[in-house]
C-alpha cells in the first residue's frame, strides 16, 4: 500500500494542565445508576448496552444520558480496557468490527455513542462548544465506570478514535491521565479551520446552510469558531504525552485536510505515525492493518499478558 511509519523520536514532555482548564472540564462525582441489556453473547465476547446519567448540569437536553456499548471479553482475570469514540456518522458497523477484535483478543472497549455534533442554522456557535464540553463529561465518566469495573485493570487503560472520535481522543488524551495509551486515526485541527475548509457534504452542506441562514462570510465564521471553541485537540495538544499516542494519517483525506492532519500530528509532539496514501474513507481499505498495528502499540505500551497471545 505503500504506507511510511514514523517512529517517535522527540521528547517533549507533556506540559502539566492548569488549575483553570482542570475545573472547566470538572464534573460532581456521583454514583451511577448503570442500567445494562444484553445485546450479544459469542463465546469469546460479551456485548451489552450501557447507559447512566450524566453527572453534570447545564448541558442539553435538561436530562442527558451516557450511553455505551460494553464488549466484554471472556478472557479471565481483570483485563485491559479500551475507550472507543467513533466517527460522526452512521450506525457504527464499523466500529463494532474494531471493537469485537480487540475483545476477541483479551481486550474489553466501551464504545461511547456520539450525540449529534455540527453547526446548525438555528442554534449560536456557542452551542458547539456546550457540545464538545459535554462530550468530555461523557468520556470521563465512562471512564470513572471502568475504572471501578471489576474485570477491569484500572493500570491498563487506553484510548482509541477515528475521525471526530480520533479528535475527542487526542482531547482525552490531554485531560484524563487514567488513559495511559492512545490510537488517533483519520483527525486533525483545529476544528475551526476543518469546518471551514473540508470538502465533505457532511460538513460543507451545514456550514453552507449556516453561512446562508446568518448571512456571514467564510472567513467570519471561522473566527467566530476559533474565537469560541475552546475543547479544541490543536489547543489541548501541549497536555498529551507523545510518547504515548500512536496516530493514523491519510494523506489524500478531503474531510479533515492533509494539512490539519499533520498540524495536529506536529501539535502533539510528532508521535509515532503511519502515512497511508488513501482519503478519508479510501482509509477503510487499510483496516486489516490499522487494527493488527493499533493491537501492536496497545500491547506495547499497556503490557500483554501471555492469553492475550493465544487469540
Amino acid at each position: 500500500m505503500g504506507c511510511a511509519h514514523v517512529p517517535f523520536r522527540a521528547a517533549r514532555p507533556a506540559q502539566p494542565l492548569s488549575a483553570e482548564i482542570a475545573a472547566y472540564y470538572d464534573y460532581p462525582a456521583r454514583p451511577q445508576e448503570v442500567t445494562r441489556q444484553l445485546t450479544k453473547d459469542t463465546p469469546r465476547v460479551t456485548e451489552w448496552l450501557m447507559q447512566f446519567p450524566l453527572s453534570a448540569s447545564g448541558f442539553e437536553p435538561t436530562e442527558p444520558v451516557v450511553e455505551f456499548e460494553w464488549f466484554e471479553s471472556k478472557q479471565p482475570g481483570q483485563r485491559p480496557a479500551i475507550l472507543f469514540n467513533p466517527i460522526l456518522g452512521g450506525d457504527y458497523p464499523l466500529e463494532h468490527g474494531i471493537c469485537r477484535y480487540f475483545a476477541a483478543r483479551g481486550w474489553h472497549v466501551a464504545l461511547v455513542h456520539r450525540k449529534t455534533l455540527k453547526v446548525s442554522p438555528e442554534h449560536p456557535i456557542e452551542r458547539l462548544e456546550l457540545l464538545l464540553r459535554q462530550a468530555v463529561v461523557r468520556m470521563r465518566q465512562v471512564v470513572d465506570w471502568m475504572e471501578g469495573e471489576g474485570r477491569v485493570d484500572p493500570e491498563r487503560l487506553g484510548g482509541f478514535g477515528i475521525s471526530m472520535g480520533g479528535m475527542a481522543g487526542v482531547i482525552a488524551a490531554a485531560l484524563d491521565p487514567r488513559l495511559k495509551a492512545h490510537v488517533v486515526v483519520l483527525a486533525g485541527g483545529p476544528i475551526a479551520t476543518i469546518l471551514a475548509t473540508s470538502r465533505d457534504p457532511l460538513l460543507a452542506k451545514p456550514r453552507r446552510r449556516y453561512l446562508e441562514h446568518n448571512q456571514m462570510d467564510l472567513a467570519t465564521f471561522e473566527g467566530r469558531v476559533r474565537d469560541t471553541v475552546k475543547t479544541d485537540p490543536v489547543a489541548l495538544a501541549p497536555y498529551v504525552d507523545p510518547s504515548r499516542m500512536f496516530m493514523v494519517i491519510a494523506l489524500a483525506d478531503h474531510t479533515i485536510g492533509r494539512t490539519n492532519a499533520i498540524r495536529l500530528w506536529e501539535a502533539v509532539g510528532r508521535p509515532e505515525a503511519t502515512f497511508i496514501p488513501l482519503g478519508h474513507y479510501t482509509s477503510y481499505l487499510s483496516l486489516p492493518y490499522l487494527k493488527r498495528a493499533s493491537l501492536r502499540f496497545f500491547r506495547k505500551t499497556l503490557g500483554s499478558p501471555s492469553t492475550d497471545e493465544l487469540q
